[in-house]
């Protein structure tokens, strides 16, 4: 369910931000006046500031002083002109986009893991203000934001370490859940379900039990996982509503769905014919032989239609949103990506970056970073490489939103749709601190 709602929601964003036109470049400050989520939006200001602080790095030298006040002055009017006109290629903005929007759901189910790996992606202690900007990123549960804020506040915390603030995420919840367990766990599943409904424009009335379990999981509610974890595997039932979720939790059991009974087909007596069988010449095929028994109209349809009788217009059944997602994701994915064969992943990942990837991510095992290259080497497209890159990241426990993790997984997007060569490209020459 959840990686059909970020194919829709893509879908849906991407359709508001090309609309009918051909665009190759998508200007920041044109998405800033779109109806699109400001948690969206922040996410791409954030990717323009990642790229004036890589710029700023360039203003380092022993001849000059970058840092005397009127030459600062300059710079950051640069840096602000630059901003303001910045462009994402059609590339950038339709990978950034599926990154922002999964960051979002994967937030909406398992908010500690999401929060603790997305703060915590490069260092182990942030300042306090880090996290504040962070918390722009999301638009659901805001108890999180001010009960940090207020937190903070009061103890005076310029900066927080990784262990801290994962205790204060914990205790923040202990404190939500605590006095009425069950009440607020039911409203958080609803939420949940009412942030994947939106996201698909669809009304959800039944939570898949994976991702019950995740979400109850995340936040340790522990008696409810255990009990979701027995029902999961004592019961084949792959998805609940709201109020098989609400008695599995209070009384650890599923009950029993009331089976709709089939209206028995009315049968029809008619008195039967002896068929005659009509002479055909040799080597000429009926109708029923042409075409299969299913082009050909029933005894009572053909009764019904007299010749001068205009037909019925066909219908054809609509689409299914996943289906309609799924089709405008290839068609876009066919415009930017190449006709020729997909690149080697063995040679596009080389150099310090491989070296540090492999030791950042696969823990100095180039074995199995390897096997990992060559297993995505077998897949044609993007969407089945980056369920592959997903579930090998939470395997073996790599934060996907680290520098290393993200670099990779653009150098595995860009072996899909090479024509942009910015996204994920980084030389020898940049520094991997």
């Amino acid at each position: 369910m959840l990686e059909q709602a970020i194919d829709i929601f893509t879908a849906r964003m991407r359709d508001i931000v090309l609309k009918d036109q051909r665009m190759d470049n998508i200007p920041l400050a044109y998405l800033k006046t779109l109806d699109i989520p400001e948690s969206l939006q922040h996410f791409f200001e954030q990717e323009v500031q990642m790229w004036i602080r890589e710029e700023e790095e360039k203003f380092e030298s022993e001849r000059f002083d970058y840092d005397e006040p009127q030459v600062r002055m300059l710079i950051d009017k640069i840096f602000d002109h630059l901003q303001d006109n910045a462009v994402f290629s059609l590339t950038q903005f339709n990978h950034l986009l599926e990154r922002a929007i999964k960051l979002e759901l994967n937030y909406v189910v398992k908010p500690h893991r999401t929060l603790s790996q997305f703060i915590f992606r490069n260092n182990e202690t942030v300042s306090t203000m880090e996290v504040y900007d962070t918390l722009k990123y999301f638009s659901n549960f805001e108890y999180y934001k001010n009960a940090l804020s207020d937190y903070f506040n009061a103890k005076y915390l310029h900066s927080i370490s990784k262990d801290q603030f994962t205790e204060l995420i914990e205790s923040i919840d202990r404190e939500a859940f605590g006095k009425n367990t069950l009440e607020t766990t039911l409203s958080t599943i609803k939420a949940i379900m009412d942030a994947i409904g939106e996201a698909q424009q669809a009304d959800i009335r039944e939570l898949p039990i994976d991702v019950l379990y995740d979400a109850l999981s995340d936040r340790k509610l522990q008696e409810y996982t255990e009990r979701v974890e027995k029902a999961k595997y004592e019961n084949e039932v792959g998805s609940l509503n709201l109020a098989e979720i609400e008695t599995l939790l209070r009384d650890g059991v599923i009950p029993q769905r009331e089976e709709v009974p089939e209206e028995p087909a009315e049968r029809v007596f008619v008195e039967e014919e002896v068929p005659v069988e009509e002479e055909k010449p040799a080597n000429v095929f009926t109708m029923e032989e042409q075409a299969g028994p299913e082009a050909v109209p029933r005894k009572e349809e053909a009764l019904d239609s007299a010749p001068e009788k205009a037909q019925a217009p066909v219908t054809e059944k609509p689409a299914a949103p996943g289906n309609v997602a799924s089709d405008l994701a290839d068609h876009v994915a066919k415009q930017i990506q190449s006709d020729s064969p997909l690149e080697d992943l063995n040679t596009m990942v080389v150099g310090r970056q491989r070296r540090k990837i492999i030791k950042k991510l696969f823990k100095k095992n180039e074995q199995a970073f390897m096997d990992f290259l060559n297993i995505l080497n077998k897949e044609n497209t993007w969407k089945s490489a980056s369920r592959i890159i997903d579930d090998v990241f939470y395997e073996n426990e790599i934060n996907p939103y680290s520098k290393e993790a993200i670099a990779l997984s653009d150098i595995i997007y860009l072996r899909f749709f090479p024509k942009d060569k910015y996204v994920g490209e980084k030389s020898d020459d940049v520094r991997w601190d």
